[in-house]
This record gives structure tokens, sequence and C-alpha cells, in this order.
């Protein structure tokens, strides 16, 4: 009867938990992203059309740019991370990257068409995500409650992808109406400009509303390099790093699905811009939604879930099936498996690092990510240069299927009790 009780009143609690509203300092850190993704998509939505329709590059360069711009947060994010613990000045690491990835978007005008400049500033750009993602992920992670983690991370990755699914509807528009009344490169330069303008409102709202948080230590060698790297000798780490660096490797990125439905269906400008909102509307709508499934039937669970609909995107990129649904699945399931991914690995990891190294557990964990996403992109770019791409999706839908039967070797989502 007790026992009865005891489970029941477990049960209201953990109800009642669940229910706890989301913190402000979250909210606002997700509006400062909206904004900042709505700058940079704008940008992320056309560069691989720009590159490979204006400025005729090959897809090699193009895979080397895209594996750059997805690469280089991990040359900042562990260093980034690893003062922000040992500082406690998260706020201020995370702006210092907001800021930089507004100021590059002015410079975008200047260099052109060099891909010289194009690269450096993208690079700059990279810099700027780099230094801020894994403290604004600690700021999330820090700020919230445990047993909400899950929705916490979900509400910040579905107000980042309203941003980054209204900022191709602004590009397209931008595109589609400048084009009437000038050349498509000076339409372009248009498109910078605005970037610039919609990042430095993000940065105000970033200074003004967002607050720190500082955990006091008790001794400053819990934040040394050698704690930080000390969590590559915790097993759970180990395998779970190994299994995203096998996934990221099998990754496809959105510029090479994108070109590829451009290739296939002869897209302008402004109707290839329209593609990232696709995905990324699916990816609003699923977050909060995905997030409290995590949290419910296991985080890691979910994630390899998020993975399966990879699998089928890509095979679909590399079979003949009409247009229409073509469309629709190369933009829709990768929208839902990102939901499935993004948030959900932060929030798996997250409560098993300790809060003194919480940045830089997670710093780790995404840098593993995003070198595996590096090698992916130019893998793909290279591959591309000597066969068609739905040759090259066939090979990467194969290479996701036994990446994640691997991961699932390495941590069971059946096992793991802990895990929700």
């Amino acid at each position: 009867m007790y026992l009865t009780g005891s489970r029941t009143a477990k049960r209201i609690q953990e109800t009642r938990s669940t229910r706890e509203r989301v913190p402000f300092n979250v909210k606002m850190l997700g509006t400062v992203s909206l904004l900042t993704d709505v700058s940079s998509e704008m940008l992320v939505a056309v560069v691989g059309y720009y590159l490979l329709n204006v400025l005729h590059e090959t897809p090699t360069a193009i895979g080397f740019l895209d594996g750059l711009y997805n690469g280089i947060p991990a040359l900042l994010a562990i260093p980034a991370a690893y003062l922000s613990d040992r500082w406690q000045r998260k706020k201020l690491l995370a702006g210092i990257g907001y800021g930089a990835s507004a100021v590059t978007k002015l410079g975008f005008p200047v260099v052109g068409p060099s891909f010289g400049g194009l690269s450096g500033l993208l690079s700059a750009d990279r810099f700027g995500k780099g230094l801020r993602s894994a403290p604004r992920d600690a700021l999330i992670s820090l700020s919230s409650p445990p047993q909400i983690l899950g929705r916490s991370f979900g509400v910040h990755r579905m107000l980042d992808n309203i941003g980054a699914a209204t900022g191709p509807l602004i590009a397209s528009f931008v595109l589609l109406w400048t084009t009437r009344f000038g050349t498509e490169r000076k339409a372009f330069d248009a498109l910078f400009i605005i970037s610039f303008c919609v990042a430095a409102i993000g940065l105000v709202v970033f200074c003004l509303y967002v607050t720190d948080h500082k955990d006091e230590l008790r001794e400053r060698s819990e934040t040394s390099l050698r704690a930080a790297f000390g969590l590559l000798r915790q097993v759970w780490f180990i395998r779970t790093g190994v299994a995203v660096a096998l996934l990221g490797l099998a990754w496809v990125s959105d510029t090479f699905v994108y070109l590829t439905l451009q290739h296939r269906m002869a897209l302008s400008a402004s109707e290839y811009a329209l593609l990232a909102t696709g995905t990324m509307g699916m990816f609003v709508l699923m977050a909060i939604p995905v997030g409290r499934l995590a949290d419910r039937v296991g985080r890691w669970k979910v994630f390899v879930v998020g993975h399966l609909l990879l699998v089928i995107a890509y095979a679909l990129l590399a079979t003949n099936v009409p247009n229409g649904f073509l469309l629709v699945s190369a933009l829709l399931l990768p929208g839902i498996a990102y939901a499935a991914t993004d948030g959900v690995l932060m929030a798996y990891c997250g409560p098993r690092i300790p809060a003194a190294l919480r940045t830089s557990g997670l710093a780790v964990m995404q840098s593993i990510g995003a070198v595996a996403g590096f090698v992916s992109s130019v893998a793909f770019g290279v591959a591309w240069s000597h066969t068609d791409p739905k040759t090259v999706m066939l090979w990467f839908s194969g290479a996701m299927a036994v990446a994640i039967t691997v991961s699932t070797l390495l941590v069971s989502p059946w096992k793991d009790s802990s895990d929700g």
C-alpha cells in the first residue's frame, strides 16, 4: 500500500515537472538564434547555387567550402568552451561569436565574385559559430531543470529553425524582386546587406536580454584542460563520440541535397532558395514534440530513429521517383531527422557531464560531429566530380545504414535506462 502510494506520488511529481515552463533565458537565446539564423540562412540557402551557377565552381570546390563551413566551428569550439568554463563568462564568449558572424556579412558585397574572398568570409562567420555554440548550449543546459532539458533544447531549436526557415523565404523574395532591376550578381549584393542588418538586431537582443550563468567552482582544477579531456576516458563518452563520428561521416549536407534537386529539376535561384524553407519548416513543427518524445521514451532512441529517416531521404534522391514526391520527401524527412538529432544529442550528453565541464564536454561532442561533417562534404564533392549526384547519394545512403548499425552496437538505445 505504501509502495503503491509512493509510486503514484512519484508519477504525479514527474508529470508536474515535465509541465514546468521553459526558462526565459532559454527563450531569449532562442530569439537571438532565430534572428541570427534568418541572417545566416539567407546566405546558406543560396550559396551552393551561387557557386555552381554564377561563379561556375566545380563540385569539388563546393564540397571543400561546404565542409569548411561545417567544420571550422570545431577549431574554436573546444578552446572557447574551456575558456567559458574556466572564466565562467559564457555570455561574453557567445556574444563575441554572435558579433563576429554579424560583422562578416558586411564583407560579402566587397569581395564580390572572388572564391578566395568568399571562402575567407564564410570561414570567419564559422569562427563566430564555433565561439558561440558551446557556451550557448551550456547556458541552455544550466538554465533548465534536468527533467525538461529535451523540451528546452526543443524550444531553442524550434526558434532557431523558425529563423532558418524564414531566411530562405526572404532570400527568395529579395532575389526575385531585385533581379528585375539589375543583374543577378547585384541581387546577391542586396541580399548580403540585408543579412547584416538582421544579424545586428540579433546581437542587440543578446546583449540586452540574455543573462549569464556562473558556477562557484570549488577548485580551478575542475576546469583544467586535463579535466576536460579526462571525459575521453569515460566509456560512455568514447562510445557516443565514435557513434557521432560514424554518423557524421555518412551525413550529406543540405547544400548537396539541394544541389541534387536543382540538378534534377533545373530550379532558378529564387526557387532554389525556397528549398531550405521546407526542411527548416518541418524542423520547426517537430522540434518541441520530438524533444518531449525524447524526454519520455529515451533520447538516444530518438537520435537513432532520426538517422534512419536520413537513410530513406538519401535513397529516394538516388531513385527515379516522381519529382513532386521526391521534392516533398527530400525536404521534409531531413527536417524531422534534424529535430530528432540536433538538440536531442545535446540533451542526451548534457546531464552526463559535470556542470563545471558542461560547456567543454558538449563542445568536444559538437567538434567530433563537425570534423566528420567536413570530411563527408569534401568526399561528396570529390565523388560528384567523377560521377553523377544520384550515384553518390546511393553510396551515402548505404554508408548511413552501416553507421547506424555500428552506432547501435556501440550505444544501445534499448539498454540505457537512464536515457530518458
